[in-house]
């Protein structure tokens, strides 16, 4: 069985950035699905005062660069595992 432990780098800077995040995400789903006109989730706010040229750069981007990021974090955290467990033998 594989149990996973859960370690924040970091302290409260880490745990800062993550609830930002969540509460980013929360607000823009929270305000899509609201009903209340005074409520502007992110993407009709980036819509209205961001050119779609610079939109689609940035999309272009992260698409980018978000596999290349995570598929690097994936191989070193499995290599350094893999070490770990030949120091063990």
């Amino acid at each position: 069985m594989v149990h996973y432990q859960i370690m924040i780098k970091g302290g409260w800077k880490s745990i800062a950035f993550l609830a930002a995040t969540a509460g980013v995400l929360g607000w823009e789903v929270f305000a899509s699905w609201d009903n209340d006109p005074t409520s502007s989730p992110w993407t009709d706010l980036i819509v209205t005062y961001i050119p779609g040229e610079v939109t689609a750069a940035i999309l272009g981007g992260l698409i980018a660069w978000l596999p290349i990021h995570f598929g690097l974090r994936y191989w070193n955290k499995n290599r350094r595992h893999q070490n770990d467990n030949e120091d063990r033998l």
